[in-house]
């Protein structure tokens, strides 16, 4: 009877989980070119997504999405910088690689009014290359949301050489193109790499010779070719028609080049321009437009 009864429980259990599959697959059916980014993995296992960067083996600090149960901030922030820990590399892709080292303690965390302290003990200064380090625990830190600023303490003390509140304003895998003094522009762009095992969202930051707005520069970036292994798979024809922000949205209108083949946007173009919107300026949503048409809304915290 107990048998029974379980068999039972697993079978109405299974059917309820494809009929939600079913819906879930047809609603989206009725909504071509639109990238949906609002269904939690959270919402079925408890499990939330995160991101944290992690060293490749050719230099590059990539964003690596990972799923945790975290409880609060505090305790989202002591997961992830655990995930940065050398002694989990085994948890990765096989050429990433974690940059704080295995005996490297974490004696305390504080979260107060959005700002994050984080506390290690002294042989954080034995990391061979401290700015990797460093700027990899911001960004980590930073994707968890509702963040200003990091703190890194060794000891008590405030982390010697670094300012005492850090942002994503550090310079992460920066490339400098600079042929004069005049009109340096900092922007953020974000490519694609991919290895063996996966695809990865990587961050660049770029010194160039050029005062348009930030935007701009982004979309032309994306378009170029590249000289390295980072690929951003947006049509050397797209052109960006007009870019403006409205109630913490950064509305993009794009030519009819945006669309693949398939006449629809990759996941990975909205992604790229997305993430490059969200570390270049401070709004909330990214809302990407095909000659005035809306194709896709991204929420700075649902990816």
């Amino acid at each position: 009877m107990i048998r029974r009864k379980a068999i039972r429980k697993i079978f109405v259990t299974t059917v309820s989980l494809f009929i939600i599959l079913v819906v879930y697959t047809i609603t989206n059916l009725h909504n071509d070119n639109t990238l949906k980014v609002n269904l939690e993995l959270s919402d079925v296992t408890g499990l939330t997504n995160h991101s944290v960067y992690l060293l490749n083996e050719d230099g590059y600090l990539v964003r690596k999405k990972i799923y945790v149960e975290t409880e609060n901030m505090l305790d989202g922030v002591k997961k992830v910088v655990n995930y940065l820990k050398i002694s989990n590399n085994s948890k990765y892709s096989s050429s990433l690689v974690g940059l704080i080292p295995s005996n490297c303690s974490l004696l305390d965390v504080l979260y107060d009014e959005e700002y994050v302290t984080i506390n290690f003990s002294g042989n954080f200064y034995n990391i061979p290359n401290m700015d990797l380090a460093v700027t990899a625990i911001v960004y980590s830190v930073f994707d968890l949301g509702n963040i200003k600023g990091v703190t890194i303490l060794v000891d008590d003390e405030y982390l010697e050489g670094y300012p005492k509140i850090m942002d994503k304003s550090l310079d992460i895998n920066r490339e400098t193109f600079i042929t004069s003094r005049d009109e340096i522009s900092k922007v953020v762009v974000y490519y694609l790499l991919e290895d063996s095992e996966e695809t990865y969202y990587v961050p660049v930051t770029k010194y160039l010779n050029d005062s348009r707005e930030k935007i701009n520069i982004i979309v032309d970036e994306m378009t170029s070719s590249s000289s390295t292994n980072l690929v951003s798979l947006v049509n050397s024809n797209v052109e960006l028609l007009s870019a403006r922000e409205d109630n913490d949205t950064f509305i993009l209108n794009f030519n009819n080049y945006l669309f693949d083949n398939d006449d629809e946007v990759l996941e990975e173009v909205l992604y790229c321009l997305s993430y490059s919107v969200f570390d270049n300026y401070d709004v909330d949503m990214v809302m990407v437009e095909i000659n005035g048409k809306n194709i896709s809304q991204i929420e700075r915290n649902a990816i």
